[in-house]
């Protein structure tokens, strides 16, 4: 029922002839995640890249599906204090100034397990921090489970702290989602009532603004996102995306307790980010964690997807 391809970059979990996922090495990135249609023929649901070599070409171009960590969405100017001491972030790439989508985006991870069985098929992946930035000199390691099985697709991620002093931490992930045309032609329903508040550089200021649009199902037709909304009851989805055809619901444990949104100009996907932290939490301290030495936490998500009756 259940069965893994493993290749040098790609590792593809399958799922009978109904629905699968591909991952990246590079990024432990989801970069497909299909659905067989009527048909016969697959619609993938992630708009990612086209190949592994032209995705380290691109990959900051949008930012597709990439990992979010030790930090979510910006730092404001790449500054924050922490234990007292002030660090400013080296940031290879800046929005507005401010770091910009963590430190382990373009990092090489390596299969340390993976296998495939009667209720699921899964890979793990993992990837020590380079500490090639001075302004986050700690030590850490990324594990990252995907596990495909009748319940759709599990995303885990375990962060290790292996230095010999605290560090904080947030983390996330920055999938864009297509269910075929545009935004315009979907609906979207999320499990919150409540969104932070942004600058005028999308750096939240620590403040939280009611916003209960989306407590029901409501069209996206010209509706701009660049939000980060607060999640509620975990036992609900936080999401439901809602094409002609096609549904798809995310599910993410407590550990994720914020919602990024962001629809690009081209309005042909939309941006459904899991956080943990909210952007400049290292700042505002919203979901900031902090790991003693040798402490992990764990952080998960789950998609569904499926076609419309």
């Amino acid at each position: 029922m259940f069965s893994l391809d493993l290749s040098e970059e790609t590792i593809v979990l399958n799922h009978r002839s109904q629905c699968r996922a591909e991952i990246y090495t590079f990024g432990a990135l989801l970069n497909r995640y299909e659905i067989m249609r009527p048909d016969g023929t697959w619609f993938n649901a992630v708009k990612g890249h086209e190949s592994p070599q032209q995705c380290r070409q691109t990959l900051t171009d949008g930012f597709h599906s990439v990992k979010l960590s030790p930090f979510a969405c910006r730092v404001r100017h790449g500054q924050y204090e922490f234990n007292g001491q002030l660090y400013q972030l080296e940031g290879k790439f800046q929005a507005a100034g401010h770091a910009l989508h963590g430190l382990m985006y373009d990092c090489d991870f390596a299969v340390v397990q993976s296998g495939e069985d009667a209720q699921s098929a899964w890979v793990e992946l993992a990837a020590d921090y380079r500490q090639d930035d001075s302004g986050y000199p700690f030590a850490y390691r990324l594990n990252i489970v995907y596990r495909l099985d009748s319940d759709g697709l599990t995303v885990t991620t375990r962060a290790t702290n292996t230095g010999n002093r605290a560090m904080p931490l947030a983390d996330g992930w920055h999938p864009y989602f297509t269910l075929g045309g545009k935004v315009d032609d979907w609906t979207m329903q999320l499990n919150s009532s409540e969104r932070l508040e942004f600058d005028q550089d999308l750096v939240a200021n620590g403040n939280i603004l009611p916003d209960t649009r989306f407590q029901t199902a409501l069209s996206m037709q010209g509706i701009a996102l660049d939000n980060s909304f607060v999640l509620a009851d975990f036992d609900k989805p936080a999401c439901v995306l809602i094409g002609e055809k096609l549904q798809l619901r995310i599910y993410p444990d407590s550990s994720y307790p914020y919602l990024q949104i962001y629809i690009p100009a081209t309005r042909d996907s939309i941006a459904l980010e899991n956080l943990s932290g909210a952007p400049d939490g290292f700042n505002n301290g919203l979901g900031l964690q902090v790991l003693q030495a040798g402490e992990m936490r764990m952080f998960a998500t789950r998609y569904v997807l499926s076609w419309q009756e």
